[in-house]
């Protein structure tokens, strides 16, 4: 199951990089490996999208944050 998930994660950052529309925040904080994938291309500079970079960022940031608040 973990495969077949990895395969469609690796399929939507082949597809999303061939359309050349980044991932937007709503698709990078529904899909958390997602996120964490393009985090990880982006640290070791092989991701080639900074705009995807900058929202994959924003979202992490905003869920760290909202981890440190604590429940509501």
């Amino acid at each position: 199951m973990k495969g077949i998930r990895s395969a469609s994660t690796l399929a939507v950052l082949a597809l999303l990089a061939s359309c050349g529309k980044p991932a937007g925040k709503k698709e990078l904080a529904a899909d958390p490996e997602l996120r964490s994938q393009v985090l990880a291309a982006c640290a070791d500079g092989t991701h080639r999208d900074a705009q995807e970079c900058s929202n994959a960022k924003a979202i992490d940031n905003a869920e760290k944050l909202d981890r440190s608040l604590g429940p509501k």
